[in-house]
């Protein structure tokens, strides 16, 4: 066995407190009711962990009770002690989602018993690997009695994960066997696996409190990364902010904890009645809610009509599963009447609500599903590598996109390691960065699929209005009913331009070879039209008027009018006048020579100087003031650019 280091905790200045960590380790009990998982604990620890005053009158365990083992190493690990009575399983799954080696109980003078078997099936769902089996109460039996609960315990474990576990008969009362116990802890500590110090923090709350003189105080196992004293973070799903304030470990303050280490928090800005058990303590600004959730399930029984619930970390919600076989798995969706807070390879339990019993076993691969369940992109997110998970999110997310803040939310163990996966998958072509400032990205065959998009509705839009040049950007973003962001479509719209498969001309979009035309009727029509504005001069028919006249209907003249606009051979004024070019030629000529003769032109001089109406004098006024021909100053016109 290694020889323990010692790790200087805390850095703060006139601190002095160090402890001696091998490994960030939390051990948990699991076995049934009266077995003797308390009085074990405190045997080996010195703590009663039964605080309750209900609890020490009915000497039954109720809530989770939590305190530290010193090995004889030096080293000190978390323990975890959990109720065995059916009605308290919700808190025992509390306890048993944040450890990594199991305690089972079993009692010398019962044996194996309903909730020995259904702690040690939720432990082996949860994916505890590891293990080690305390026959207790050897003192109430002989020798014979003895030998047999040994091999009814060993033929028991036969095919779960404890298969083959250390089993030490113990005496609490007596003290046999607490030695070789701690012996056979301390070589199981030394071999378990130490949870990631790199990504993003996450302490699920199993316990609130407050202490006088500093507050709210909320514990848990850490499950990832890394916090700090003075960290801003927040509690979700309920949002409230709160800087933490001191941090513990082991009832010892320290400046810094680390993944796997039972943590006590102090947090300032949120009151004890604002948090409860099941949130999240969190960083600021990186998690958010979720309601759905896919899954890959071990299932043990089948999901009642009465619905579920699924108890993930110290949360427990209820919900609908719906489970998808595919090939030798089973996935599922699951819908929740209430949010959590979740991230790919989460663990979790599935239990019937009524009557209840444990269905199943699993772990996130989707805390945000975005499109219709799909078992290619679960085949992403249950594959091992790392790209290929990433590519899964991208494919779920669709031509919606996503942001590398939204990775990091789901896969927040990948730490650093996320850009190089981006940069790699970005150089492979898999992924498009369409927004660098913002870090947005695409799958590719998505930009491609809006690529054929764009290029289907310019084409159609051709059809339906071949006698326009082409169609505006706002109106081709929102003809797509996907819902495309501006910057994907102006990024994928951008490449089309630049490979020449669309042309854009100022805000017209465009087939490269498209020429507007009106087609023989509508062009012979157009020739009228332009007669009729010709022969009005200055004072021409309004648009129903030339319509009445030629027997037209109101879209074939806007149609005629908008084709003429686009060739420049008429002008708009505004709703019902136009102005053929020669006339308005004819206009902007007279009013440049009258203000350039006279500095400015009045309302009364446009109407004396063309002999023009109201109608007609104040509509030319102010559409020279649109097209910045004239400037107004006060109640008169100069020309833009005079002084």
């Amino acid at each position: 066995m290694a020889t323990p280091v010692r790790k200087k905790i805390d850095g703060r200045a006139g601190a002095g407190v160090y402890f001696s960590f091998m490994k960030r380790v939390v051990i948990g009990t699991a076995g049934h009711v009266d077995h003797g998982k308390t009085s074990l604990i405190k045997a080996l620890t010195g703590v009663d962990c039964d605080r309750l005053k209900e609890e020490k009158e009915r000497g039954l365990t109720i809530e989770l009770g939590f305190t530290s083992l010193l090995l004889p190493t030096g080293e000190r690990v978390g323990v975890v002690d959990v109720p065995g009575h059916v009605r308290f399983i919700r808190h025992m799954l509390s306890g048993a989602s944040g450890i990594d080696l199991v305690l089972l109980v079993i009692a010398a003078d019962e044996g194996v018993m309903p909730q020995t078997r259904e702690h040690v099936q939720i432990c082996q769902l949860l994916g505890v690997e590891k293990g080690l089996v305390a026959l207790t109460k050897t003192d109430l039996v002989d020798d014979d009695l003895r030998g047999l609960a040994l091999s009814d315990v060993q033929e028991y474990l036969e095919g779960t994960f404890l298969s083959g576990a250390p089993i030490i008969p113990v005496s609490s009362t007596t003290g046999e066997g607490l030695q070789e116990l701690l012996s056979v802890i301390t070589t199981l500590v030394d071999e378990a696996r130490e949870r990631r110090l790199t990504g993003i923090p996450i302490l699920p709350v199993d316990r609130v409190f407050s202490i006088k003189g500093f507050g709210t105080v909320v514990t848990g196992t850490l499950a990832r990364g890394t916090f700090t004293e003075e960290q801003e973070v927040e509690v979700l799903p309920s949002g409230r902010k709160a800087r933490i304030r001191n941090l513990q470990v082991h009832d010892q303050d320290v400046s810094q904890v680390y993944a796997g280490m039972r943590t006590a928090v102090n947090l300032v800005g949120v009151g004890v009645e604002e948090i409860s058990r099941g949130e999240w303590v969190v960083p600021s600004g990186v998690f958010s809610p979720t309601r759905v959730i896919d899954a890959e399930l071990t299932l043990i029984g089948k999901p009642s009509r009465g619905g579920v619930k699924l108890h993930l970390g110290a949360a427990e919600v209820a919900g609908q599963v719906r489970i998808s076989p595919e090939k030798e798995v089973d996935y599922a969706r699951i819908r929740l009447q209430e949010p959590i807070i979740a991230s790919h390879g989460d663990r979790f339990i599935l239990r019937n609500i009524s009557p209840a019993a444990t269905i199943a076993g699993g772990r996130v691969l989707n805390p945000h599903p975005v499109r219709r369940f799909s078992p290619e992109v679960m085949e992403d997110l249950a594959d091992e590598d790392d790209l290929r998970r990433i590519t899964g999110i991208a494919r779920d997310a669709g031509l919606h996109g996503f942001s590398r803040k939204d990775l990091e939310a789901v896969f927040p163990e990948l730490g650093s390691r996320l850009e190089k996966l981006l940069l790699e998958a970005l150089s492979t072509g898999e992924l498009i960065r369409y927004d660098a400032a913002g870090d947005l990205f695409v799958h590719a065959s998505y930009a491609e699929k809006l690529k054929a998009l764009l290029k289907a509705e310019v084409t159609l839009y051709h059809d339906r209005n071949p006698s326009l040049a082409g169609i505006s950007r706002e109106h081709l973003r929102s003809a797509l009913k996907s819902g495309v962001g501006p910057k994907l479509f102006h990024k994928v719209l951008q490449d089309l331009v630049k490979k020449n498969v669309l042309a854009e001309t100022g805000p017209t979009i465009k087939l490269p070879d498209f020429t507007p035309s009106l087609g023989n009727r509508l062009e012979g029509l157009s020739a009228r039209v332009l007669e009729q504005l010709d022969t009005g001069g200055l004072e021409p028919p309004g648009v129903a008027e030339i319509a009445g006249r030629l027997g037209i209907s109101m879209k074939e003249i806007d149609e005629i009018l908008k084709f003429l606009s686009s060739k420049a051979r008429v002008v708009r004024i505004k709703d019902e006048i136009y102005l053929s070019a020669a006339h308005e030629s004819r206009l902007k000529e007279t009013v440049r020579d009258f203000i350039v003769k006279h500095s400015s032109l009045a309302p009364t001089d446009m109407k004396a100087l063309f002999g023009l109406s109201r109608k007609f004098a104040i509509p030319y006024l102010e559409y020279l003031d649109r097209i910045h021909f004239t400037l107004r100053v006060d109640n008169v016109r100069k020309l833009a650019g005079q002084k």
